[in-house]
């Protein structure tokens, strides 16, 4: 009998050390099962930071292609600003150009009609005065080409 208490004992014995043991696996089974979750949050978060990481290199080669766009596009507007001002230059010029020959020919006509006034006075002065016509006009050609020499 007595070995059967010492049977039982070493059955007890050995039951709670199969208990122990089978405690311990449990807990290393949470604890694997844990990190297998955590495993997979670090493995979802860093398919995120590299998506993220994607986009930002995404974002900043359409930023630099913006920025070198906008640089052309402002070295084409300062060529086209320096155009109109050449452009606008030289139409003040053919302006100025224009309004001196418009400016020359008034001149030119304005004499023109000072000179056929004179004409004008001389015929009827003739008309009036025929006796004197040759004098008359001698005086006119003279008035007429003094001012020229």
């Amino acid at each position: 009998m007595c070995s059967d208490f010492v049977t039982a004992g070493a059955l007890g014995g050995i039951r709670g050390s199969l208990r122990r043991v089978a405690s311990d696996l449990e807990q290393q089974n949470r604890t694997v099962l844990s990190l297998a979750q955590q495993v997979q949050v670090a493995n979802h978060w860093q398919v995120t930071a590299f998506k993220l990481q994607k986009e930002v290199a995404d974002w900043k080669a359409w930023g630099k292609d913006n920025l070198e766009g906008w640089k052309r596009e402002e070295l084409v507007s300062e060529d086209l600003r320096e155009q109109l001002a050449a452009a606008q230059e030289a139409l003040q010029a053919e302006k100025k150009l224009r309004n001196d020959e418009f400016n020359d020919g008034v001149k030119k006509h304005n004499k023109l009609v000072r000179d056929f006034n004179k004409l004008a006075k001389c015929l009827n002065t003739i008309k009036a005065q025929p006796d004197n016509a040759v004098a008359l006009i001698t005086a006119l050609e003279a008035e007429l080409n003094g001012p020229q020499a």
